[in-house]
C-alpha cells in the first residue's frame, strides 16, 4: 500500500495541473470571445479572413482612390488581411495596424512578410480609446467588425479624429445594431447618437430588408 501513495500522489498532481490548464485556456477563449468574437485569434483567421477576402478588396480600393502614397492607419487589425491589402493595391502607402491582442499582431506580421508588404505594413499594440500616435499623423483611418468590442467607443472616434490630417478621412465599418445585441462581447449602446460633429452613417450591406452592415464617413 506505502508503494501506491507515490503514483497517487503524481496522479493527482497531473488532474490538478490539466484543471488549471484547462481553465487558463477556457478564461483566454472567453476574452478572445469578448475581444473579437472567437475563442482564438487562430479560429478568427481561418474562419473570417477567407469569408471576408472580398469585403477587404473593396474596402481597401475605396481607401487608395485618388489617395496615392497615403499614410493609413488599421484600428483594430486583427489578422492583418486587410492592411496588408492596402498596401498590396498601393505600393507607395504605408499602413500601420492597431490590435489590443498581440495573438493578432502575431499573425498580421507574419501575413504582412508572406505577402510581400512587411516593408510598408507594421502592426502596433495599442487601444483605440488612447491611440499612440502624434495628432495629424494619417491622411486616412479605417476599422472595420471592431467598433463594437470597444470599451469606450466615443473616444475612439475622438482618438480617430485626432489623428487624422487636415482633409483625412476615416471609414467605420461594423456589424448593424440589432447584431451587438446578440454578438459575445458585443457593445450594445451604439447608435446614430455615437457618430455626430461631421459624423456620416448609413446602411452598407442588407440581406432583404434586414440591415447587416453600416458605413460610417467622416472628412476633417
Amino acid at each position: 500500500m506505502r508503494r501506491r501513495w507515490p503514483i497517487a500522489a503524481a496522479l493527482l498532481a497531473a488532474g490538478a495541473g490539466a484543471a488549471v490548464l484547462s481553465r487558463g485556456r477556457l478564461e483566454r477563449a472567453l476574452r478572445d470571445l469578448r475581444t473579437f468574437s472567437a475563442p482564438s485569434a487562430a479560429v478568427y483567421d481561418a474562419l473570417a479572413s477567407p469569408a471576408l477576402d472580398g469585403f477587404f478588396t473593396r474596402v481597401a480600393l475605396d481607401l487608395v482612390d485618388g489617395r496615392p502614397g497615403a499614410r493609413v492607419l488599421e484600428v483594430g487589425s486583427g489578422p492583418g488581411r486587410l492592411a496588408s491589402r492596402i498596401a498590396e493595391l498601393d505600393r507607395d502607402a504605408r499602413v500601420v495596424g492597431s490590435d489590443v491582442s498581440p495573438e493578432m499582431l502575431a499573425r498580421a506580421s507574419a501575413w504582412a512578410e508572406r505577402s510581400g508588404v512587411a516593408d510598408r505594413v507594421r502592426f502596433v499594440l495599442a487601444d483605440a480609446s488612447l491611440l499612440p500616435f502624434a495628432d495629424a499623423s494619417f491622411d486616412a483611418v479605417v476599422t472595420t467588425f471592431s467598433l463594437h468590442h470597444w470599451p469606450d467607443a466615443a473616444r475612439g472616434l475622438r482618438e480617430v479624429r485626432r489623428v487624422l490630417r487636415p482633409r483625412g478621412v476615416a471609414r467605420i465599418y461594423d456589424v448593424a445594431d440589432w447584431l451587438t445585441r446578440v454578438e459575445p462581447g458585443g457593445n450594445t449602446v451604439l447608435g446614430n447618437e455615437l457618430f455626430v460633429d461631421g459624423w456620416g452613417r448609413r446602411i452598407d450591406a442588407r440581406l432583404g430588408p434586414v440591415p447587416l452592415l453600416y458605413r460610417a464617413d467622416l472628412t476633417v
